[in-house]
């Protein structure tokens, strides 16, 4: 079904007689990324460039979207060895965050409309309580731009309620510009004159140098084109740590 779906709307676009420079302007979304998929070089179309384009065919999106998290219910769970007696867990401290995607630097991607999994987090946690809006992604199998604090496979906690870059070095769930795929990324903000500009930068600068950009030029303007969600916790393999 999301084949064909996307198979008609790159028809459509393909036919409408406008130009892709004239699409990409109109509907708000950067012009490589639409590009590359009306070219069939890339399947799909993320996010929020779908529902940009789909409005601009006078189309639209309706999702039952519900809270990006669950309450939990234990149904008689199963405890570790060693645990036997103890008072099983209350489902009333806990929540389950839906695994969305992997994400990485450059390559990476952020599919929200597919749930991998979910992933149980103990919500009495300092970083986590009275937090909601969340959701866990997991870093990229070639992703290193964040070593030696996050490595492949890696697992992040993002809330995306939590979007404040007024304090530099947090590290976020960002967006790139070019093909709107995810990073975890540190960002600094820098108002210059009337814009910003917004520095993604890495914990393994040696490899990859920051990346800077224009709110107006490169995002529209648009924070919510640029910047997800705060990283607030992490689960990592230290099996071969």
């Amino acid at each position: 079904m999301a084949e064909d779906l996307f198979e008609q709307l790159r028809e459509k676009l393909l036919g409408c007689g406008v130009s892709q420079s004239e699409i990409a302007r109109q509907a708000g979304v950067q012009q490589a990324s639409l590009s590359r998929f009306l070219s069939a070089g890339q399947a799909t179309l993320n996010g929020d460039v779908l529902v940009r384009v789909i409005k601009w065919l006078g189309g639209k999106i309706s999702l039952d979207a519900g809270e990006a998290d669950k309450d939990v219910c234990f149904v008689k769970a199963d405890l570790v060895s060693g645990a036997d007696g103890a008072t099983p867990p209350d489902p009333l401290d806990y929540i389950a965050a839906p695994l969305v995607g992997e994400v990485g630097a450059g390559a990476g991607y952020l599919p929200q409309e597919d749930i991998k999994s979910w992933f149980l987090v103990y919500r009495q946690l300092p970083a986590i309580r009275y937090r909601r809006n969340l959701v866990a992604v997991e870093i990229g199998p070639s992703s290193t731009s964040m070593q030696p604090t996050l490595n492949p496979g890696d697992i992040v906690l993002v809330d995306r309620d939590d979007r404040d870059v007024t304090r530099a070095g947090h590290m976020m769930l960002v967006l790139d510009p070019l093909d709107d795929s995810g990073m975890i990324k540190r960002v600094s903000v820098r108002e210059k004159d009337d814009d910003f500009q917004i520095t993604y930068y890495s914990d393994n600068a040696a490899k990859w140098p920051p990346g800077i950009y224009s709110l107006k030029n490169d995002f529209g303007g648009d924070w919510d084109r640029a910047i997800i969600g705060r990283v607030i916790w992490a689960w990592a393999d230290v099996r071969d740590k």
